[in-house]
């Protein structure tokens, strides 16, 4: 049977190739997913080719988890000590769930991501994905501002969307500190595409 007009023999357009980095969207655009656990997928949006890719650091993910810990023995503590005003029954019990539900709601993403090893923040031509944020990388041309921040000797990135005219732009920040090679290596791979600057 004769191909169809506009389709190859493998099922592709032939005037629309399929990208490296994502397929497309039918409207001329390109998708570009990134993956949540696959990691084979992962090499699909996040090629190896000129991308610098950063997990989470050892040292700062225990001090990290150990903040989570200290504040889930304190909201623990506050709602024993309230359960116990209140002569509430079984109050060892809930104040067990709650401590539970409070730690996974804080930690539970940045647990499973760590112990598997997952890219966090990638930088890459196509744009800048990170995996505290949303699992689609975000292009160069959708970021108007990259600052960085300070807090002592904690570092972060704030990226300033570009927003609809007269809405307040979508604004996320992302802690640099917790990565491999701490903030610097990460702001020496985005200037590459976007210059970063101090927060005064």
């Amino acid at each position: 049977m004769a191909d169809q007009p506009g389709k190859a023999s493998d099922g592709s357009s032939n005037g629309s190739p399929r990208g490296s980095n994502g397929a497309f969207n039918g409207s001329g655009g390109v998708v570009v997913p990134f993956p949540g656990a696959a990691e084979a997928r992962a090499h699909e949006v996040i090629g190896d080719t000129g991308t610098n890719q950063f997990r989470y650091h050892r040292e700062s993910f225990q001090r990290t988890l150990a903040i989570a810990i200290g504040l889930t023995l304190a909201v623990c503590g506050l709602v024993w000590l309230l359960l116990g005003i209140y002569g509430v029954r079984q109050m060892n019990l809930l104040t067990l769930l709650t401590g539970l539900i409070f730690f996974a709601f804080i930690s539970a993403r940045m647990l499973a991501r760590y112990f598997r090893n997952e890219v966090i923040l990638a930088v890459q031509p196509t744009g800048l994905f990170d995996a505290r944020i949303g699992d689609d990388v975000l292009p160069w041309d959708s970021i108007r501002e990259l600052v960085l921040v300070r807090r002592e000797q904690d570092y972060s990135l704030r990226i300033v969307l570009w927003g609809s005219k007269g809405a307040t732009a979508p604004t996320h920040e992302v802690n640099l500190t917790a990565l491999e090679g701490g903030a610097q290596p990460v702001l020496e791979a985005i200037s590459s595409y976007k210059p970063v600057r101090m927060e005064r």
